[in-house]
């Protein structure tokens, strides 16, 4: 049968048709691809571009970091205006802009409530409350210098507070440079007149600088702080050495619950240069009693500042002779039969106790460095409520406790009488870690609770809390502790955790006024560290 010649014809013009489409959709399908992948490639050459940039922008924000933790807490640094550091054309690099001229965080008086100047920045940070704070900016340089990456202001916040005026009420620093044993603030040992323990309430929180410190081969992990506290904060100052991994350290909360520590992040903290080889400002040291590479964070040189100023002289006790003065606030005596006689008298002793005493109420009391000539300081407190409150008022003060030379002798009992309100600052420096007995005698003034206000700084020395008798009877420490070595309780006082109190020096306990002449947080060591606000500013 033959095909109409008039419906081939039709046949053939649908196959050409359809032929016809086919070639226009993938002439379309070509040309989208083409151009897709021609799309495509100009996007991966942008965002190689943006990477780079990127990289040259977060490297410019890490030289910053970099640069201002190396120099900016040098004593007196100094840095030219519109310096600039490289790493590469495009890869990083940075300007100093207005510079600076004899920087020192550590005497800074300037605090955010009194800047003129309102930064993007919140002004407490990581830490809670306002610190005093140095402000320094850094920028981009040149496109010639900086290469293709985009503008910036790095604003760097050198920040620094006594710790324990900002919470810190108990601050545990690293143990000395070549000491085998650890720092002991947690073990159990032993019952009797020489046993002791870690029992206490710190109310407030414990900051840990530096976990190894605690550790040794008989060191349980993890290891359990027993005393009390609000919370604990494990600085450690290296990113190899985090809080868990490999020294695990936990505490124990106000009820007697174990109390993990803060998973804040760590801002390495300084109290600045310590000497020795290396830079080893930012671990974890402590060194404030006497630092004469860094003056201007050290109590001996606080007590120098404080005399050239013309507001109150240092006296030294260097001769061990019997002193005694109707117009000095202190006196020196020899007890043949001590009114206190310290643990183990009179063996190790002379045949005569000698004894300073400090009358810490009185209008004449001055800054005081012991040395070790005398064995006993009886610190003398308030005798009634009257003087209790008017304490308060009174000009704080620093005292420094040191051996009498190298290894040489050192004072070995410590007494408080009655309470004290008086701000000021007690501070040990051994070289040995040898003990010192702190005890309380007389009565309070009122109840059962010894106040003792002070800021007590102890820089290797192992110092043992005697609890009073009766087992009524507590002890009530405001202001805080700073310390690289030993703080225990004597066992004899039992273990109740509630006798022996550490609190900051807001206390509610003791009356709240201000202190006459400089404010007190000028006599306290300080820490420092830094905070960035990296704002890059968009092309235009």
């Amino acid at each position: 049968m033959r095909i109409p010649r008039q419906h081939h014809r039709s046949t053939l013009g649908a196959l050409m048709a359809a032929a016809l489409m086919l070639m226009i959709v993938g002439g379309i399908f070509v040309s989208s691809w083409v151009t897709l992948m021609s799309t495509r490639a100009i996007q991966v050459s942008f965002l190689e571009d943006i990477c780079k940039r990127r990289v040259g922008v977060e490297s410019s924000r890490l030289l910053g970091w970099q640069l201002i933790s190396d120099r900016g807490f040098e004593r007196n640094g100094t840095e030219s205006a519109n310096e600039t550091l490289s790493l590469g054309d495009g890869l990083g690099s940075l300007s100093t802009a207005n510079g600076w001229s004899n920087l020192n965080v550590y005497t800074s008086t300037s605090t955010a409530g009194g800047m003129s100047t309102v930064f993007p920045y919140n002004h407490t940070g990581l830490r809670p409350g306002a610190s005093y704070i140095t402000v320094e900016q850094l920028i981009r340089p040149s496109y010639a210098t900086a290469g293709n990456i985009d503008d910036y202001n790095g604003w760097q916040f050198l920040k620094a507070v006594p710790p324990v005026l900002s919470g810190d009420v108990f601050c545990v620093y690293r143990k000395p440079d070549g000491v085998a044993t650890e720092l002991d603030i947690y073990r159990d040992a032993g019952n009797g007149s020489n046993g002791h323990n870690a029992n206490w309430t710190v109310e407030g929180r414990t900051v840990v600088r530096h976990p190894p410190s605690f550790f040794v081969s008989s060191t349980p992990s993890p290891l359990q702080l027993p005393f009390l506290t609000k919370s604990l904060y494990i600085q450690s100052y290296a990113a190899a050495e985090p809080p868990n991994i490999p020294y695990p350290v936990y505490g124990t909360d106000l009820d007697g619950d174990a109390l993990l520590p803060s998973n804040m992040p760590v801002v390495p903290s300084t109290t600045g240069p310590i000497g020795g080889t290396g830079d080893r400002r930012h671990h974890g040291y402590l060194k404030v009693v006497r630092n004469d590479d860094n003056p201007d964070n050290s109590l001996w040189h606080f007590q120098d500042r404080e005399a050239a100023a013309g507001r109150t002289a240092t006296v030294t006790i260097d001769v061990g002779g019997v002193f005694n003065s109707a117009t000095e606030a202190y006196w020196i005596s020899e007890q043949k039969n001590p009114t206190y006689k310290p643990p183990g008298w009179p063996s190790g002793y002379d045949d005569k106790l000698k004894v300073l005493f400090i009358k810490l109420d009185s209008q004449y009391l001055k800054n005081m460095r012991i040395y070790g000539v005398v064995d006993q300081i009886i610190f003398v407190g308030q005798s009634n409520a009257t003087a209790f409150t008017n304490a308060a008022a009174m000009k704080p003060v620093i005292i420094t406790v040191m051996p009498n030379g190298a290894r040489g002798r050192w004072v070995r009992d410590i007494r408080f009488e009655r309470e004290n309100n008086r701000r000021h600052v007690l501070a040990f420096q051994d070289d040995n870690g040898r003990p010192v007995e702190f005890s309380w005698v007389n009565s309070p003034i009122s109840g059962n609770e010894f106040r003792w206000r002070c800021v007590l700084v102890n820089e290797y020395q192992s110092l043992m809390f005697n609890m009073p008798n009766p087992l009524t009877r507590s002890i009530r420490w405001i202001g805080g502790v700073m310390t690289n070595w030993t703080i225990k309780r004597r066992a004899a006082g039992g273990n109740n955790p509630s006798r022996l109190l550490f609190t900051g020096d807001s206390d509610p306990a003791v009356p709240a006024a201000t202190s006459a002449g400089p404010a007190f947080a000028t006599f306290l060591p300080r820490d420092a560290w830094l905070e960035t606000y990296f704002l890059p500013v968009a092309p235009p």
